[in-house]
């Protein structure tokens, strides 16, 4: 039996740690969908022996296989019936028999427990895997002896009870083709234990163990050995029957431990649709499988779950202004985004901010809006709109205004220009620096002129003045006055 990944001995030396979670192991054969190519009794009742009888001719030791008497699903259906392959007296290519297990959905397997039930265990044969049901590869190899790992599988064998060394590594053993028990021999084959990775589940061997299809693939029947020379130099139909009856294949359970595969991020894993088991996601996680991290906490990348690290999902900092996020390893690597402690640590972007706010971390007014003075970030006033009738609607209080545009939102002209239109900013009033009172003039571009002076732009004498200069116009008045009293002081003068 595989033990559950211990994450569970780390838990009781820091019970205050979030440290990863795995669900119970199932028994995942009991609901899988299990098919062969070839059962006894079919397409016609046979009879066959038992390797085990003493007395090979008695009558007792003739046995029927009537159609349907032994199929396949007896070998998960939990009971003590048993699944029986046709004996080699219908043909040597009933050495050649695979049994094929679906799952339904991709499980993590820990371990594959197969029961013989009235036959010897199978000689040679190859356990193998699949994600789709389309390509297998191998998990481990099995062979009546050492030499038939090298003859067959070009594979050195492993001596002695199955070890190790390396999370994916692939052995041949002989270890489990023993004669002997002649039946309900048992094989235990360990995909977890006793591989470096067991303790502390590395990607490599989560890769190696998961399956959706497992397949059986028998290819030689273990025979006694007086009778080895004699089957495989003669054909099985010249050979007696009472020795070719008593050779097939034989299985009372199947048994294949494994778990949903939630990669250290659930305890529980339940049947939440008919016929599926899923993962009841913690450490803020989600998907199927808690392979993400949910909606907002993305400050940091997902990670699996192990031993020494939880790696719980972090929260991103959007100070209430969006509900979810993406992680920049960019934005990570200089340092930009600001985690929920005040630490720019992490690269969670926030997505779609509210309240008139953008940035990394909605930190900032969005164009178009400002953020008064000791209003605070996390306010959920937000950002007020600038109003800007300038350059463009951005601002910070102060809106940016075009050239001879004044006013915060750039509402009015500046003194000496009129005529504000959006876009296009202000005219200047173009004031007769001899003529007007002031630079400035009205919307219109009138300015407001000294006296004697006219036009819109203060530029020239209104009637009855004259000698428009920097002193402004003269009028006729005036000067007829100076004109008499130069008339008189010449008289006088006389």
């Amino acid at each position: 039996m595989a033990k559950t990944p211990s994450c569970g001995a780390t838990a009781a030396l820091h019970p205050n740690a979030l440290l990863c979670l795995f669900p119970a192991i199932l028994n995942l054969a009991s609901n899988a969908v299990i098919s062969s190519n070839a059962t006894c009794g079919d397409p016609q009742p046979e009879v066959y022996c038992k390797l085990s009888d003493s007395t090979l001719d008695s009558s007792s030791s003739h046995y029927d296989c009537f159609t349907e008497r032994h199929p396949i699903t007896n070998a998960i259906d939990g009971t003590n019936q048993w699944w029986q392959s046709p004996s080699i007296k219908n043909g040597r290519q009933f050495h050649w028999v695979t049994i094929t297990l679906d799952l339904k959905q991709i499980f993590q397997v820990a371990y594959i427990i197969i029961k013989a039930a009235n036959s010897p265990r199978p000689g040679n044969w190859v356990l193998e895997r699949s994600l789709d049901g389309v390509t297998f590869d191998p998990w481990q190899f099995y062979a009546i002896s050492d030499s038939e790992c090298l003859i067959r599988y070009n594979i050195t064998p492993r001596l002695g009870p199955p070890t190790y060394k390396s999370d994916t590594e692939v052995i041949c053993t002989s270890y489990y083709s023993r004669l002997n028990p002649l039946e309900h021999g048992e094989i235990h084959t360990s995909l977890i234990n006793g591989r470096p990775g067991a303790d502390d589940l590395t990607s490599d061997l989560l890769n190696f163990t998961s399956a959706r299809f497992i397949r059986l693939r028998l290819q030689r029947i273990r025979t006694l050995n007086a009778d080895l020379m004699t089957l495989s130099t003669h054909d099985p139909q010249d050979i007696d029957p009472i020795v070719t009856r008593r050779y097939y294949y034989s299985i009372k359970d199947i048994s294949v431990g494994g778990m949903c595969i939630c990669y250290g991020h659930s305890s529980l894993c339940l049947c939440l649709c008919p016929q599926k088991l899923q993962c009841v996601c913690e450490h803020n996680t989600c998907g199927e499988s808690c392979n993400e991290c949910c909606p907002g906490y993305h400050q940091q990348p997902w990670q699996p779950g192990t031993v020494s690290e939880g790696n719980t999902c972090e929260k991103c900092n959007c100070y209430n202004k969006a509900e979810d996020c993406f992680y920049n390893q960019t934005v990570a690597d200089v340092r930009l985004s600001l985690n929920i402690h005040g630490v720019r640590q992490g690269g969670g972007v926030c997505v779609a901010c509210r309240q008139n706010t953008a940035g990394v971390n909605c930190e900032t007014c969005a164009d178009g809006f400002y953020r008064p003075a000791q209003v605070p970030t996390d306010n959920p006033l937000g950002c007020t709109d600038c109003f800007c009738f300038g350059v463009s609607n951005v601002c910070e209080s102060q809106c940016v205004c075009q050239e001879n545009v004044t006013g915060r939102t750039c509402d009015r002209c500046q003194s000496g220009f009129f005529g504000l239109q959006s876009g296009r900013g202000c005219q200047a009033c173009g004031c007769s620096q001899w003529g007007s009172l002031s630079e400035s003039c009205d919307n219109e571009g009138r300015c407001q002129c000294v006296v004697g002076v006219a036009g819109d732009k203060c530029d020239h004498c209104s009637h009855g003045y004259y000698g428009f200069h920097g002193d402004g116009c003269k009028g006729s008045h005036s000067e007829h006055t100076h004109t008499h009293t130069h008339t008189l002081e010449s008289v006088c003068a006389r």
